[in-house]
């Protein structure tokens, strides 16, 4: 119901997304230089940690990122989020409840994420750590080496990536930090782009009464959130994983793999269609190889039967010819 917030947010997102995809791959280029081209290792959380002191462009970028994913303002993600969430209280609250709730959520894991790898000690080279990620893996140190013998870990840390990389990445970091200016709900440049008449109406029935106390919310649960991230994973206050394990068992389970998607995939996706590869399988090799085999016997055994009545001898076929008549005499006869 609110079409130009809906596309406002996306554009705001393109940005900060952009940015944060981006940042990622810088990471993950930055940890193979320690860790060898192998996936479990390189783009595991768990082996990072402490790259703000090796990556100041994209560690910094990256919070640039966060804190506008997070809705805290007055970065773009703020304006975007806080006008679909008040739309949203307006017409229908049971969504912003939902929205409402996400905003933390979204607040709280990734600050998790930034702190897991930006913030610490560098974990990079614990090979207790990497033994362990690549067992849950199925796989063995072995297979990080390749044909040649090399695992292609060149450095005992990360280094920044280079321009090609970080270039973009603070380029995309002044519009994360602006783009969201032009869609304040009082003067929306951007609502007047895409439909001037509902941006006049926005801003003729613009009231600080009723922005301010939705802001504040949506800000104050972004900020709580983080406060929890901080306590969790900066400050190490408090172990989320143990808490929720010791009283939540069930959810821990269900969080621990990964809402079983991947159960449910694999049971659902591979192994079904294997199954159905299987069946489909025995449908060919009985079924069509069958009628085709059947018809090629029926083929060769009658043409091995007929080719003894070829024999080219003129009373043979008069023999034959005779004989029919005979047969036809007695069938007609017994049935008259």
């Amino acid at each position: 119901g609110a079409p130009v917030a809906g596309m406002f947010h996306l554009v705001t997102h393109a940005f900060f997304k952009a940015m944060l995809f981006l940042g990622s791959g810088s990471v993950i280029h930055a940890m193979e230089e320690v860790v060898g081209h192998e996936p479990v290792l390189a783009q595991d959380m768990r082996l990072m940690g402490g790259l703000r002191k090796y990556m100041p462009i994209t560690s910094t970028t990256f919070l640039i990122g966060c804190v506008a994913i997070a809705g805290i303002p007055p970065l773009a993600g703020f304006w975007s989020k806080d006008e679909i969430l008040g739309v949203a209280f307006g017409s229908f609250p049971v969504l912003w409840v939902a929205g409402f709730i996400t905003a933390g959520m979204t607040a709280f894991y990734m600050f998790r994420l930034y702190f897991l790898t930006f913030e610490g000690e560098f974990r990079g080279n614990d090979q207790a750590i990497r033994a362990q990620l690549l067992a849950e893996a199925g796989k063995t140190t072995d297979d990080q080496v390749d044909s040649h013998g090399d695992d292609h870990a060149h450095a005992s840390h990360p280094h920044e990536s280079g321009w090609q990389m970080a270039m973009p990445l603070a380029v995309l970091a002044v519009p994360s930090v602006l783009v969201g200016l032009l869609g304040t709900p009082w003067n929306s440049r951007f609502g007047n782009l895409l439909d001037p008449k509902e941006a006049a109406e926005v801003a003729e029935h613009f009231s600080w009464s009723e922005f301010l106390p939705l802001a504040g919310a949506s800000v104050g649960i972004s900020i709580a959130g983080i406060t929890l991230a901080v306590l969790a994973y900066a400050l190490h206050k408090i172990d989320l994983g143990k808490a929720v394990a010791a009283r939540f068992p069930a959810l821990n389970a269900f969080l621990a793999n990964k809402w079983y998607l991947d159960a449910i995939n694999d049971k659902l996706f591979v192994q079904g269609s294997r199954k159905l590869a299987r069946q489909v399988l025995e449908v060919d090799s009985k079924v069509v190889d069958g009628v085709v085999n059947l018809t090629g016997l029926v083929t060769l055994g009658s043409g091995e039967g007929l080719k003894y009545f070829e024999t080219g001898r003129a009373q043979f076929y008069a023999l034959i010819v005779f004989g029919g008549v005979i047969a036809l005499v007695v069938l007609f006869g017994s049935l008259g």
